[in-house]
């Protein structure tokens, strides 16, 4: 039941109980009209009194739905009820019994009843008084006990809303108390994990480290190794050039000895090739004859299986359709491939072939550079030869008599004369350190043509050394390509073909 039922129910209760006590009073005072009067005015006084606003707490708990209005009821009325009944069969029997009396009785006896009518109605009143105080009580206690629960009722509410309120926080504190246990286990995994995955990095990272030392070493090793190899190649390149003067010499020697030589040469070889082309054939055609008896027996023995069992066969021919199909894919991804790849070398090749332009370009311009300086040195050696008859003291002595003569100066000054004379030697000395300082830049543009030479010549043998390793490198991703595609068959022959082909493709463009 909800609170507006309970106490819509608490009001018509109340209503019927005022009813009842006044009833009960009537009954109690039915005889005696001024005790009526006096119940009626004691009655407007007990309605006077606001029972609604009182609030009448049922014994219904908030846990356990198991009581009723209707037991209040019975708590507050059960006597009310039971006092009523009585006073009720008691008047009908007097009513009754009076009816008879008066029948039957004579005067006499009715003037003894007039008597004993008077000495009941005194003694009614006395016990009326005693009722009205005794039906004052129970409303008062009534009132004190509606009082009472109510004020319980209310304590009793609080103290549910209380219970509600602590039991609800109880729940979300056990709630909080279960995350924390899964976040604790959630972040204790995490922990283990990122312990794991640290662990894991350090070791790869001493992997790392480890592999990278040993490349440095490698690196180190093989520069040790290109340095010995630049060291012979120049100790191998002055010994060409120490022979290339004897080449000339020998050259001619050996045209002289050809000549008789190559007569009787070419008519050894006519009789050799006549007596050995009988041989060859004759020895040909026995080796044949035997490659095919063997042949045929090998193949007699390896036909006895396949006869007994044709499912061999069978099984043999679909292996072999498979593999070849999977060499029909493996190729045509290696011509996919090739295509891809010679894409990429055509415009490596252009790249290569702009940078070797500019290269030829700047070589061809230091070479101008040189032979202009070289015309230039070579002009002032021939006005040195020129001019070293001139530089000579008979003839400085001859112009100083020269000048001598021409300004007439006597003999006797020759302080004038020596300083004319210092004048000249300054000139030629100045002169000659003009030819000092070209003959110095001279030689400091050799050297520096020859170091640039050399710069190139490293530059090809190490661009040579990277194309080894390029191709390598690319040759071995290509083995793990065709590995994946299953068991993919490749010869070692056609690609040193190949990489010697490009070798000599950018050797000619390199060194035309």
């Amino acid at each position: 039941m909800s609170e507006d039922d309970f106490y819509n129910n608490l009001e018509n209760f109340i209503e019927e109980s005022k009813k009842r006590i006044i009833e009960k009073e009537k009954l109690i005072t039915s005889e005696n009209d001024e005790e009526i009067d006096n119940i009626k005015d004691e009655t407007q006084e007990i309605q006077a009194y606001n029972y609604t606003s009182l609030m009448i707490p049922s014994d219904v708990s908030s846990e356990n739905n198991s009581d009723t209005n209707e037991n209040i009821k019975q708590v507050l009325n059960l006597q009310e009820s039971i006092d009523i009944q009585k006073i009720k069969e008691k008047k009908e029997k007097k009513k009754k019994q009076e009816v008879f009396k008066d029948i039957m009785c004579s005067d006499i006896k009715y003037e003894k009843k007039i008597k004993r009518k008077k000495k009941k109605i005194f003694e009614n009143k006395r016990s009326s008084k005693k009722n009205k105080n005794n039906i004052r009580d129970f409303i008062n206690l009534e009132k004190d006990i509606i009082i009472t629960k109510t004020l319980m009722y209310n304590k009793k509410k609080k103290l549910d809303d209380i219970y509600k309120y602590t039991s609800k926080k109880e729940k979300t504190i056990n709630n909080l108390n279960k995350n924390m246990i899964k976040e604790a286990a959630h972040m204790q995994e995490l922990l283990i994990e990122n312990f794991k995955k640290t662990e894991d990095l350090i070791k790869k990272f001493e992997d790392i480290s480890s592999k990278k030392k040993k490349k440095k070493n490698q690196v180190q090793s093989l520069n040790i190794e290109i340095s010995k190899l630049e060291v012979e190649l120049e100790k191998k390149e002055e010994k060409i050039k120490e022979l290339d003067k004897y080449k000339f010499f020998l050259n001619k020697l050996a045209n002289c000895e050809k000549s008789d030589d190559t007569e009787s040469t070419e008519k050894k070889k006519k009789y050799i090739d006549d007596n050995d082309d009988d041989k060859n054939e004759q020895s040909t055609i026995n080796d044949m004859n035997k490659n095919i008896k063997e042949e045929d027996t090998i193949f007699s023995k390896k036909m006895k299986k396949y006869i007994n069992n044709s499912q061999l066969l069978i099984d043999n021919f679909n292996l072999l359709e498979e593999k070849h199909l999977q060499l029909i894919d493996d190729t045509q991804n290696a011509e996919y491939e090739l295509e891809e790849y010679e894409k990429k070398y055509e415009d490596k090749k252009k790249a290569y072939d702009i940078k070797y332009k500019e290269i030829d370009k700047k070589i061809e311009n230091i070479n101008n550079f040189i032979n202009e300086h070289n015309n230039k040195i070579i002009e002032y050696e021939i006005l040195m030869k020129n001019k070293t008859d001139h530089i000579s003291f008979n003839n400085i002595n001859n112009k100083i008599d020269f000048i001598c003569t021409q300004f007439s100066y006597d003999i006797i000054n020759t302080n004038e004369i020596m300083k004319k004379l210092q004048l000249l030697e300054n000139k030629i000395y100045s002169y000659i350190t003009t030819l000092t300082k070209y003959t110095e830049e001279n030689s400091q543009l050799v050297y520096e043509y020859q170091r640039e030479r050399e710069q190139e010549r490293r530059k090809q043998m190490r661009f040579e050394i990277n194309l080894d390793r390029k191709g390598n490198n690319q040759n071995k991703q290509l083995m793990n390509k065709k590995v994946n595609n299953k068991n993919f068959n490749t010869n070692p022959k056609d690609k040193k073909e190949k990489r010697e082909n490009i070798y000599t493709i950018f050797e000619k463009n390199l060194f035309k």
